[in-house]
């Protein structure tokens, strides 16, 4: 409950000022790399499964999921399968989910109050407690499970149709846990998983999970350390970044502190992304900002940038001290933000970012490899400008299957292939008028999207979802599919 207060008041705040006002002097427009609104995974074959919510009337949300097959027929129903159900004031922010179970069909989170609190009590005195469930269904769209769990920020595959969540919903806000379900529901690491416990101050939403590919899976997470001997009030802190790994035993084979990435006292780091380098290990990468007063052209200022590490299946850290920078601010970038990695699928990744270089926002895209050389043309390959219509909307990414990635931003997307060239049309693929969405692998080099508009941008009313195939063609119709007809 205290995580969808905090959410919600950010957002709140977030809409009303529009913009973000960043330490080194730059605009950049609000983002959530996990949109509200309806999500999807691919089947496997080429179809999509998708989960959205339907508001009955007031604050009663139902949640449904829809299989569709390749060719774009409707599976499960007219709307879908009928999961659950509960109370919310606010469409899904951060808290639907969903993966393939590897057999057609899904494992997925939702959250809601069970019964209808006092909306005019703060979420701590509601007396009625917001439930986290996760639900598998199989591929003839029939309820397998429900299991409850104390919250999801990432879940992912166990690549043996279960799940691995992670989530810092705890009362010290220092305990990470990481929780993994098996294709029968059970929980073999138990019901509140491995405990990750921080060394110092946990930054809340810094925090990541990938699979190791192996039935585990490695969690990032990043802590402020205050320096001894400086003032209480205004303590000098340094930021540390760990990663740990989680074996399909639930065993700590990096040992009870995990593995050090990053600690630097000239910046701090933000915004942490993670993924799998196909490997048994990881990539992450994070946002560098400096530290205090900064002018515009000082050596400082080119400090600004995003920095990416590796570490191994053993624990091994495998590129250079404390990250690879991608000298984006030093190749003339301004103010790089809302960024996304995926793996490159050689051992490599592929990071996306937006920055105003050109006097409009514009996507750029840098390719490092298994060894942590940049690959692409120095400050990135720019992917297109980015219409004012769609600034609100997020920026979403997947591999194409062949060491390129598929990315979307706003209304459109594009395809980058493996030496960073943009591969349909400059302005890129319009896949819907309006609405936020999330994105998944078709499994055949495209892109399955799911999204919801409404009357506001905290509203997904309607829910569609489109397939892209590998040559940019709108293969389930021109506006896709509707879900909730």
């Amino acid at each position: 409950m205290k995580k969808l207060f905090r959410f919600c008041a950010i957002a709140l705040v977030a809409v009303l000022m529009a913009t973000t006002i960043f330490s080194a002097g730059c605009t950049c427009l609000f983002h959530s790399d996990q949109p509200y609104g309806p999500r999807v995974t691919g089947d496997g074959t080429g179809g999509a499964i998708a989960v959205y919510e339907d508001i009955k009337g007031g604050n009663q949300h139902d949640f449904y999921a829809q299989k569709i097959s390749p060719e774009g027929d409707i599976l499960w129903g007219e709307k879908g399968v009928l999961i659950g159900g509960g109370y919310k004031q606010f469409d899904s922010f951060h808290e639907l989910h969903i993966v393939s179970d590897g057999s057609g069909g899904t494992v997925i989170a939702w959250s809601a109050y069970p019964s209808e609190p006092d909306w005019r009590l703060a979420p701590g005195q509601r007396q009625i407690e917001y439930l986290t469930h996760i639900t598998r269904v199989d591929s003839d769209g029939s309820i397998m499970w429900q299991r409850e769990v104390r919250g999801v920020d990432h879940m992912i595959s166990d690549g043996a149709g279960g799940a691995i969540i992670a989530t810092d919903y705890s009362y010290d806000e220092r305990t990470l846990f990481v929780i993994k379900i098996d294709p029968e529901g059970n929980f073999p690491w138990g019901e509140d998983g491995v405990l990750i416990v921080s060394h110092n101050i946990y930054q809340s939403n810094s925090l990541g999970l990938a699979g190791d590919g192996a039935g585990g899976a490695i969690i990032v997470w990043n802590e402020l350390f205050r320096e001894p001997g400086t003032e209480t009030h205004q303590p000098k802190t340094t930021n540390h970044i760990f990663a740990q790994r989680i074996d399909a035993q639930g065993q700590l084979p990096w040992g009870q502190d995990g593995v050090l990435l990053h600690i630097t006292q000239e910046v701090r780091a933000e915004e942490l992304r993670v993924t799998s380098d196909g490997s048994g290990g990881a990539i992450a990468i994070w946002m560098q900002v400096p530290e205090g007063k900064v002018e515009e052209g000082s050596p400082k200022a080119l400090l600004w940038d995003i920095c990416a590490q590796r570490v191994g299946a053993k624990g091994e850290v495998l590129w250079a001290e404390n990250g690879v920078p991608l000298d984006i601010t030093k190749e003339g970038g301004v103010c790089p933000t809302n960024r996304l990695v995926i793996s490159d699928g050689a051992s490599g990744a592929i990071v996306i970012w937006e920055d105003l270089r050109k006097g409009l926002m514009s996507i750029y895209v840098q390719k490092i490899d298994a060894d942590g050389s940049i690959k692409w043309q120095p400050g990135g390959e720019e992917v297109c400008y980015i219409e004012t219509s769609s600034s609100f909307w997020p920026r979403t990414a997947v591999s194409d299957g062949s060491e390129g990635a598929i990315v979307t931003f706003g209304t459109r997307a594009q395809k980058i292939d493996a030496d960073g060239r943009t591969m349909w049309p400059d302005d890129g693929i319009i896949f819907t008028t309006g609405g936020t969405h999330a994105i998944a692998c078709d499994g055949y080099g495209g892109a399955v999207i799911v999204w919801g508009s409404g009357k506001s941008m905290f509203k997904s009313e309607r829910s569609y979802v489109q397939r892209i195939d590998t040559e940019g063609n709108l293969l389930w119709g021109e506006d896709g599919i509707r879900l909730n007809p």
